[in-house]
Order: structure tokens, then C-alpha cells, then sequence
């Protein structure tokens, strides 16, 4: 029986840590990309991917730069969209990229991308707002205006330069590099699911991303850090790799189930040593005392002889200050002004003063034991 136990116990974790797992990752974001073409969450782009497809353009999703070589071809007729959000893309995977099509967008691209794709381009700050067309781009006539937040570049006079922001700054710049055509898209929110349908981002995200029959929309994963199919992370691994995993689990389960131990009754001990409580009290004294917490401790030491003053009278927990004063000033003779002004209010301006306050409320428990029960 105990054995049958023990094992729907194990399977018990495992379900629930399975459970907890899966839970935590229908929540968080971990890994995941910004403006993604399969998020539908309000950061996500699937709206716009979804509309491209019903428009007839052909939309292919890469996550490395030689699944993007293969979804691209000859690069006629493609549009590459390059959305770096994880800025992972080193020099040299941007000038591998420039190579692939003739028609290249890029979102909010890194310095380094600026470098290696547009020279002469550079970083401006944030950018964006209510932005009307301000350029000859059929995407930007068709939308009219544009209201979304993201980066502002300066551009030199050759280039196409659009939605203007801030001081001399853009957010969307387009350059023409011989036969390839590179478009700047600092404004990365009209991509996104919760602001697409603002004002003319739509009409512009469209028209940008549609100009060809087909679309390789390209977000670099961490293995293209590497920039080397043959350095990537999954690469190094050996086929043994998997198998040991499994192996070291099966080995910790098995392990915990030998050395296993049904758990018994709760064994109820006797403390060896009992503390008296007065020094209870002393010592609780001397550290607020320390740590210069006078009126605190004072207000701490008052109620809990109060407390025991009750106790030792036979009065209930109801019993106010008032009362617990009165009786223990009938049974020991004391001033009931007195002996008010020791357990409510006289207070200690020094250090010698609370521990004479101390002093006299130990004192009076004691006395009142004595006239409580008398020898």
C-alpha cells in the first residue's frame, strides 16, 4: 500500500509541474517575438499577415538568414521584410542580407544595420505621432496620415524621406543602393495588431509590404548570432545529447524512489529548557533599547504586563487597561495615579530611564504575585 502511494504521489508533482509549466507559458511572453506575423496578441502582427494573404500576396515566415535564402530565391519579384527585433544580426549577416533582394524593408534596424544597409542614415531619437504624408511614396499617398510611435532617422537630400518628426528627423526613409531599393521603417507600430487600424497605418503597412507578389517576412532567431550553420547552437549538440537527457531523468526518478521513505506520525517533543519570562522580557528590552526604538519597545514591554496582570487577577481578555490598573492598585496598596502613569503613559527620555521603567513594571508583577498569593 505504501508503495502504491509513494508512486501516485510522484505522478501527482509531475502532473501538477507539468500543469504549472504549461500554464506559465500560455501567460508569458518569454521568447517570443515583437510584431510576429503568428501573434495575435496586441504586440503581435497576424492581422496584417492574415489581410496580405487574402490580397493574393504570398507570405513566408523565416527565423534564420539560410531559411530566408531559400524562401527569397533570385530575389525578383520579393519583397524582404527584416524585423531585427531581437538585434541579434551581426555586420556580416547584414551585409549578407543586403545581397538577397532587390526590394528590402527594414523595422527599426540596429546602428550596425544602418551602417551595413542605408550609409549615410542615422539614428534620431523616437519618433512618431499624428504624422500626415508628406513624400511621393504611392504607400504613403494612399494613407493619407499615420498615427504610430517608433524611431526617426536623418537621411541625406537623395533619399526619399517621409513623416517627418522631430527636428530633421524621419520615420520612414527610403534609399536606392544600384538596383536594390531599401526602405527605413522606423515607425514599427503600424505593423502591430492594436494599432494597424489607426488612422491611414493600415493603407501604408499595406501598401509597403504588398509592392510585390511575395513577401519573406524575416525575424532572426538566436542562432543567427553565429551567423554559420555549422556554429549554431543545435549544431554542437551530439546525438547522444538527447538520450542522456532521458537517461538522467529516469535515473533521478529511480533514485527517489529507492531511497524513498514513507513518512511516519509527527513526533511530539518536550522543549528541553523553558524560558523564564522575565528574562523574556529583559532581553526583548535590551534589544529594542539597542537599536534606540525607546517609545516602541516601552509601548511593547506595557502591553505585555498588562497582559500578565490580567492573568495573574483572573480577569478575562475584555478586561481594559482601566480595569486591570484598578484591581491590581486595590490588591497591592499602590496609587492608582501612579500606577497609570507607570503602565500607560511616564515616558523614558534616555536609556536609563526605560530601563527603570522596566525595572518597576518587573517589579510590580512580582508584587502583585505575592499579594495574589500570599506566603
Amino acid at each position: 500500500m505504501g508503495i502504491v502511494l509513494l508512486w501516485l504521489a510522484i505522478v501527482l508533482v509531475v502532473v501538477i509541474g507539468g500543469l504549472a509549466v504549461w500554464a506559465a507559458g500560455q501567460t508569458s511572453r518569454s521568447g517570443q517575438h515583437d510584431r510576429s506575423p503568428v501573434d495575435p496578441s496586441e504586440t503581435g502582427a497576424m492581422a496584417l499577415a492574415q489581410v496580405l494573404g487574402q490580397q493574393g500576396v504570398d507570405v513566408t515566415i523565416t527565423h534564420s538568414f539560410w531559411e530566408t535564402e531559400v524562401a527569397v530565391g533570385d530575389g525578383r519579384d520579393v519583397t524582404l521584410l527584416v524585423d531585427d527585433d531581437w538585434w541579434v544580426l551581426t555586420e556580416e549577416a547584414y551585409a549578407s542580407v543586403l545581397n538577397l533582394s532587390q526590394h528590402l524593408i527594414v523595422v527599426q534596424p540596429t546602428d550596425v544595420g544602418l551602417e551595413q544597409l542605408t550609409p549615410g542614415v542615422e539614428y534620431a531619437g523616437f519618433g512618431g505621432g499624428e504624422l500626415p504624408a508628406d513624400c511621393d511614396l504611392p504607400a504613403v499617398q494612399r494613407a493619407e496620415s499615420v498615427n504610430a510611435g517608433g524611431d526617426a532617422y536623418t537621411a541625406p537630400a537623395s533619399a526619399e524621406r517621409c513623416f517627418a518628426s522631430g527636428d530633421d528627423g524621419y520615420g520612414l526613409v527610403r534609399i536606392e543602393r544600384g538596383s536594390r531599393i531599401v526602405t527605413l521603417l522606423g515607425l514599427g507600430e503600424v505593423l502591430e495588431n492594436q494599432y494597424v487600424t489607426d488612422s491611414g497605418n493600415a493603407a501604408l503597412a499595406l501598401g509597403l509590404l504588398g509592392e510585390q507578389p511575395k513577401l519573406v517576412w524575416y525575424q532572426p532567431d538566436m542562432d543567427d548570432l553565429a551567423f554559420d550553420d555549422a556554429n549554431s547552437l543545435a549544431s554542437l549538440q551530439g546525438a547522444w545529447f538527447a538520450p542522456l537527457v532521458v537517461l538522467l531523468l529516469l535515473v533521478g526518478v529511480a533514485a527517489a524512489v529507492w531511497r524513498g521513505r514513507r513518512m511516519g506520525a509527527v513526533v511530539v517533543e518536550q522543549l528541553p529548557v523553558e524560558v523564564r519570562s522575565s528574562e523574556t522580557m529583559e532581553g526583548r528590552a535590551r534589544l529594542y533599547a539597542r537599536s534606540g526604538a525607546r517609545d516602541h519597545a516601552l509601548a511593547m514591554l506595557r502591553s505585555a504586563t498588562l497582559a500578565r496582570l490580567a492573568r495573574t487577577l483572573g480577569l478575562g481578555r475584555s478586561a481594559t487597561p482601566e480595569e486591570i490598573i484598578g484591581a491590581t492598585a486595590a490588591l497591592t496598596g499602590r496609587d492608582p495615579a501612579a500606577l497609570t502613569a507607570l503602565l500607560r503613559s511616564e515616558p523614558a527620555f534616555d536609556d536609563r530611564g526605560f530601563v527603570r521603567i522596566s525595572d518597576e513594571l518587573l517589579r510590580l508583577e512580582r508584587e502583585l504575585g505575592r499579594a495574589v498569593r500570599p506566603s
